[in-house]
Formats: structure tokens, sequence, C-alpha cells
């Protein structure tokens, strides 16, 4: 029995109650001192009650009446008390968990993220669509990833020489060649892979990539030569934040 049930045993105790049937009580007592001191108040509470009655005319159901009440006050008080349950540790322990998991997955997406950004610099997708055309290609590109035919302000200085319909991390994506460096391609993706404002460097061993967001599509700048080189270029062509 825990402290709680015991408590209640101590309110409903009162002196001349039968001593047998709350032996219990007294045994948890003898080894639980919160609990004797409890007691203890309550007792010496009760006592005062008495002497009280004693000192005013003589009234049969007087005491009967104001010690009722009293239990009752107190079953109150104690049902009051907030008992520790292991079930509420339940949900904290589930949004623990989910944090835990988003932050695992997070991890994974980044890993892959830098993984396939790292193929496309290597070995470039088959141009599917070759043209000069910016609203051509534009056009062509936003019926793959289902959007509006339009780019970033930041990127109204680039030209295209052609494109090809591609997938990262499990997204849409079309990768469009710079026409005026060889060395550069823009991959657009149909989701958002980036929680950060501005721009984000990739440092891969096989060439260099930025990464940057909309809050809908994400743009990553691949660039086949160092970050130096990318960021130059980057600044040639308006696309510095």
């Amino acid at each position: 029995m825990s402290c709680e049930l015991y408590k209640s045993e101590i309110y409903a105790w009162r002196a001349g109650s039968d001593a047998a049937t709350f032996q219990p009580l007294f045994d948890h007592m003898a080894i639980c001192p919160e609990c004797a001191r409890l007691f203890g108040q309550v007792a010496a509470s009760d006592e005062r009650l008495q002497r009280a009655f004693r000192a005013i005319p003589e009234s049969p159901d007087l005491e009967d009446r104001i010690f009722a009440g009293l239990a009752h006050q107190r079953a109150q008080k104690a049902a009051r008390k907030p008992i520790w349950k292991p079930w509420i540790l339940v949900p904290v322990l589930a949004s623990l968990l989910i944090v835990f998991l988003w932050g695992i997955e997070h991890q994974l997406q980044q890993a892959r993220l830098n993984q396939e950004v790292t193929a496309f610099l290597s070995t470039p997708p088959a141009l599917q669509i070759d043209s000069t055309d910016r609203h051509r290609l534009l056009e062509w590109s936003s019926a793959k990833l289902a959007g509006p035919p339009t780019l970033p302000s930041v990127l109204n200085k680039v030209e295209f020489r052609g494109a090809a319909a591609v997938t990262l991390v499990n997204h849409r994506a079309v990768l469009l060649k710079m026409k005026d460096e060889q060395r550069a391609s823009l991959l657009i993706v149909d989701a958002r892979l980036t929680q950060q404002n501005g721009f984000q460097t990739m440092r891969e061993k096989s060439g260099s990539a930025s990464l940057w967001s909309d809050g809908r599509r994400t743009y990553i700048l691949l660039f086949d030569g160092n970050e130096q080189q990318m960021h130059a270029y980057m600044a040639k062509m308006g696309i510095n934040t």
C-alpha cells in the first residue's frame, strides 16, 4: 500500500478507534517518518478540538457533526493530491522519441543529398532537351516539376543550353546546364531540402556546390571546380546573397 493510501487511513483514524483495524497503519508509520509526522499533526489537531468541545455546553451530536465534516474535508484534500503514475512519462518519452527520429532522418537525408550531389558532379546526366531558348527550357522544366516556369530573381542573368529530368533524394528535379559556363549547372528540386536562410556551401571532393531554397523549391548550383572558382562565378552572375 502506498503512502497516499495510508494518509487516507490517518485522516479516518480518531482517538478511541479500534486499534486492531488500524494496525497496518501503525506498522507503516514505524518505518515511514513522513506518515508518522502527519499522524501526529492530525492527532494533535483532533485533541485541540476535543478540548474546545469540553469548554462549551454539552451537545450530544455537535462533536460527531464537526468530526464528520472534518473527515470529509480531509478526504477531499487527500484526493486532490497528485499521485505519480508511470504512464505520465509516456507522452514525454513519445515527444523525445519523435525529436530523436526527426534528427536521425534529417542526418540521413543530408548524407544522401551529399552523396547524390557528388554523383551529379562526377557523372552529369545526358541532356534530354538541347536548346538555348530559356523560355522553352523553363516551360519544359515546369512540366517535369508540376510548377510555374519561373526562377528566383537571383538567377535572372543565367542562360541555359539544355536540361534533363532527374531525381534527388526521392524528389523530382531538373538539371539545367549553364550556357555561359561549361563547368556549371543548376539542379531545381521540387522540395525544400534545407531550413537555412541564404546560401549553404556543400564541399564535395569532385567539385563544389551551393544550396538554397525559396521556401518551396530547392536550388543547387553545381560547379566542376573549387569553391573559390564557384563563388567567383556566382558573383559574376549576381547569384550571391
